[in-house]
């Protein structure tokens, strides 16, 4: 690799995490605490009468027939990432959260020696590359192309040079390819707080740092809808920002 690389640099603090096992245990800490998750349901609108939000209108799957409900709420926070305008342009809500696509490749191990052990940025390509257990995982790239989730082979194949250029440690033709969608703002700080509909809060538009601010974030929701004060100033995080 020495041949390969002009320089770097090295930052001891940052971490790699699974995502994906630590929703998953949050999830069961959270149903410990009472809190109810309705997997496989669509959310059809929002059900707001005289400028306040009463709650949410919902399309469930169940035994091949598709059930509407209405969910009482007084309070609703909308966390729906890239998708979260479409569920407020008909209450005349302008949201600036733009889909902007990215792609990962995850590659299972087969020489544990040629696998990296932390992660690496590679700033040609735009970037990262980690270990995930037995698995290596390259993702990065940006793409503006509207709310698609197509799996570009061109995309795939410069995933694949430059993981098997630095890390030949794994079998790319075992590898998963998957894309999805950053909502991603024009100052490139998320969407936090109220909105002109009471009771309806925000909590969106996070970019590429989702789980990096998720705690935070949720810490600071819950203090809004809660009322209480925040430990931080959340004014220019509301979306009336962008007034």
């Amino acid at each position: 690799m020495r041949d390969k690389i002009v320089g770097g640099l090295l930052t001891p603090k940052d971490e790699t995490g699974d995502c994906f096992k630590f929703t998953n245990a949050l999830a069961a800490k959270a149903e410990a605490l009472g809190v109810r998750f309705a997997y496989g349901t669509t959310i059809k609108a929002l059900d707001v009468e005289a400028g306040r939000v009463r709650g949410v209108i919902t399309a469930r799957h169940r035994d091949g027939d598709r059930e509407r409900e209405r969910i009482s709420a007084d309070a609703v926070v909308v966390a729906l990432g890239s998708y979260s305008p479409l569920l407020l342009k008909p209450l005349g809500i302008s949201l600036p959260v733009y889909p902007v696509k990215g792609y990962s490749l995850t590659i299972p191990i087969t020489d544990a020696s040629r696998a990296p052990e932390s992660t690496v940025m590679d700033e040609t390509y735009k970037i990262a590359i980690t270990r995930l257990g037995d698995r290596i995982r390259v993702g990065g790239m940006a793409e503006i192309s509207g709310y698609t989730n197509d799996l570009g082979l061109a995309r795939r194949s410069t995933l694949e040079h430059s993981v098997t250029d630095l890390f030949p440690g794994g079998d790319v033709s075992k590898a998963s390819f998957w894309s999805g969608l950053r909502p991603m703002t024009p100052d490139g700080t998320p969407v936090i707080g109220p909105t002109k509909v009471a009771g309806l809060f925000l909590n969106t538009g996070h970019g590429t740092l989702g789980w990096t601010m998720s705690t935070g974030s949720a810490r600071l929701i819950c203090d809004l809808v809660g009322g209480r004060m925040p430990e931080i100033d959340a004014t220019d995080l509301a979306v009336s920002r962008y007034r």
